[in-house]
């Protein structure tokens, strides 16, 4: 029975590298939603075609979240189970917070409904918006990332007005009030939001059109 050999391929994060249909998808792989496999960090592709399998091993500098992580992401969609995210960077918590770096690459996460709030969750929308950026804590080590925002160190740290799109400013645990319209949210919000290194890469990630 002949076999085929592995082949290696470089790639850079978003690369095409088959459809679901060909291969069965690694680490550091996504689907998207048309079906289509994609790298999700740089490195090198390995499609075996025995197996049908493909899986990319990132460079050795490449940063990528662990089980237990703390990362700063923002809501890309609800749905009335769950909470899309894209993510952005990694933090250290304690014993202080502290940036540990930029994600390089196209990593999402999703919040399960069990996952938004250690308190029952009636209306998903109540507690996360698009737009929202929070931080959350990885219950897995592979992209798409499972995600947790139960503690309360973890939720919203930055939003803006739905009216008026300026930024609002928490004035309790579950509100939010914009100083210009008045407008008051509510959303699940960390305890950590008013964080002057949350704040300034905040700035950062909006002056590099990342959010």
């Amino acid at each position: 029975m002949s076999t085929s050999r592995k082949l290696e391929v470089r790639v850079q994060p978003g690369d095409v590298l088959g459809v679901i249909e060909e291969y069965t998808p690694g680490t550091g792989v996504f689907t998207d939603n048309d079906g289509v496999l994609r790298s999700s960090v740089a490195g090198l592709a390995v499609f075996d075609p025995n197996h049908k399998t493909v899986h990319v091993k990132p460079l050795k500098d490449v940063r990528l979240p662990r089980a237990g992580s703390s990362v700063l992401g923002v809501v890309t969609a609800l749905k009335h189970d769950s909470v899309s995210v894209e993510l952005y960077g990694i933090l250290s918590l304690s014993p202080t917070v502290s940036w540990v770096g930029e994600l390089y690459g196209i990593l999402s996460g999703f919040i399960p409904i069990s996952q938004v709030s250690a308190e029952f969750v009636k209306d998903i929308y109540e507690y996360f918006r698009p737009g929202d950026l929070i931080i959350a804590r990885t219950l897995n080590s592979s992209n798409p990332y499972q995600l947790s925002t139960k503690q309360p160190q973890y939720g919203v740290v930055y939003t803006l007005c739905s009216y008026c799109l300026k930024p609002m400013e928490p004035i309790t645990q579950k509100t939010l009030k914009c100083p210009i319209c008045g407008r008051v949210e509510t959303r699940k919000i960390s305890i950590l939001a008013s964080s002057k290194v949350l704040q300034v890469n905040v700035r950062r990630l909006i002056a590099v059109k990342r959010w």
